[in-house]
C-alpha cells in the first residue's frame, strides 16, 4: 500500500514538474513575440539605432517633412530611419494617413508652398515649447540628426536666424537657404515668420499657391530680420548637401553651372566640398535610405576599435 502511495506521489511531482516547465518557456515565448512587437512598430531590427546621442535633450529639433499624398512610400522610410531621431517628427500632407498620422492643413493641398508654409505655422504653434530648432526637409532627403546638433550648439535658439546651403538670390546677391538641402529656423526666427505669416494684410510673407518655397520664405525671413548664418565646417566645407552626392562626385560644377553660378560659398575646387560631418544628403531613390542608415549607424570597419556616440561626431 505504501510503494502505491509512493508511486503516486513520485507520478504527481513529475506532472507537475512538467507543468512548470511548459509554463517556463511559454512565459519567453511571450516575452520573445512582445520583444519583437515592439521592434516591428519602431523599425526592423535592422534600422534600430546604437547612436545614443549625447546632445538628444540639449538641443531639441523637431523635423518637418512634407509630402504628397499620392506617394508617401519616402515619408514611411523617412519615419522608419532617420526620423526616429529627431525630437518630434511632424509629417504634413493633403491628405490623412493611418500609419504616418500627418498634419493635414484646413486647406487640403498639393501646393508644396501651401504644405511648407501652413506646417511651419503649426509646428511653431504646437511646438514652440517643446523644441529649440525646426528643421525643413523634403521626403527624399537622409538627415543625419547628431551632426545637426552638433553644429546647431554652436547657436542660440533664441537669435533670429536660420542655416542651410547658401545661394544668392538672381539680382541681388543676397543670400538664402536652397530647400532641397534642406533648412533650419531657430525658434525665434520662426516666431518672427509666424507673427507676419498670419497678418491678413501681409505683403511680405505671400499665401499664393505656386511660389517657390526657399525664395519666397527668405524673402519673407529677411524682412523680419532673421539672417543667414555660415554652416560649413572649420575647414570651409557644406555640411547641408544641395543636390544628389553622386553628381557632386562625377559631374562637379562643370556640369552644373546653376550651382556653380549660385552658389554662396563657391569654390575654385572642382566640386563643392562635402564635409566629414555632413548633415543632409538629397536622395535619388529613395529606399536608398535604408542602405545610408545602416552604413551610418551599424557598419564597423574590421581592424578598428568599436566608435562611442561622441566619436561618431568627429
Amino acid at each position: 500500500m505504501v510503494s502505491h502511495r509512493r508511486g503516486f506521489h513520485v507520478f504527481y511531482l513529475c506532472i507537475i514538474l512538467l507543468l512548470l516547465v511548459a509554463l517556463y518557456w511559454n512565459t519567453q515565448a511571450k516575452l520573445k513575440a512582445s520583444r519583437v512587437g515592439r521592434i516591428a512598430k519602431s523599425g526592423s531590427i535592422a534600422t534600430q539605432s546604437i547612436v545614443a546621442d549625447p546632445l538628444y535633450d540639449k538641443i531639441r529639433v523637431l523635423c518637418l517633412v512634407t509630402y504628397k499624398y499620392w506617394y508617401s512610400d519616402a515619408a514611411r522610410y523617412v519615419k522608419r530611419t532617420w526620423g526616429r531621431h529627431c525630437n518630434v517628427l511632424l509629417l504634413v500632407s493633403g491628405q490623412s494617413d493611418l500609419e504616418l498620422e500627418p498634419y493635414v492643413p484646413l486647406v487640403n493641398t498639393t501646393d508644396n508652398w501651401t504644405l511648407v508654409r501652413e506646417g511651419l505655422i503649426y509646428a511653431f504653434e504646437y511646438y514652440q515649447h517643446e523644441v529649440d530648432w525646426f528643421l525643413k526637409i523634403e521626403d527624399w532627403s537622409f538627415v543625419a540628426v547628431e551632426n545637426l546638433r552638433y553644429m546647431l550648439q554652436k547657436f542660440s535658439s533664441a537669435d533670429p536666424i536660420y542655416l542651410g546651403y547658401e545661394l544668392k538670390y538672381p539680382g541681388t546677391n543676397l543670400p538664402f537657404n536652397y530647400w532641397k538641402s534642406g533648412y533650419v529656423l531657430s525658434r525665434e526666427a520662426l516666431r518672427r515668420y509666424t507673427m507676419e505669416a498670419k497678418k491678413p494684410d501681409t505683403k511680405h510673407c505671400m499665401k499664393k499657391q505656386g511660389f517657390t518655397e526657399d525664395l519666397e520664405l527668405g524673402r519673407c525671413l529677411m524682412h523680419v530680420g532673421v539672417v543667414t548664418v555660415d554652416t560649413r565646417d572649420e575647414y570651409g566645407h557644406e555640411t547641408f548637401i544641395p543636390i544628389v552626392t553622386s553628381e557632386l562626385f562625377i559631374k562637379g560644377y562643370e556640369y552644373i553651372p546653376w550651382l556653380r553660378n549660385m552658389s554662396w560659398h563657391f569654390t575654385d575646387l572642382h566640386t563643392v566640398p562635402i564635409s566629414r560631418r555632413a548633415i543632409t544628403f538629397h536622395v535619388s531613390y529613395p529606399p536608398k535610405m535604408f542602405d545610408l542608415y545602416y552604413f551610418m549607424y551599424r557598419v564597423r570597419i574590421f581592424g578598428t576599435p568599436l566608435r562611442n556616440s561622441m566619436e561618431l561626431l568627429s
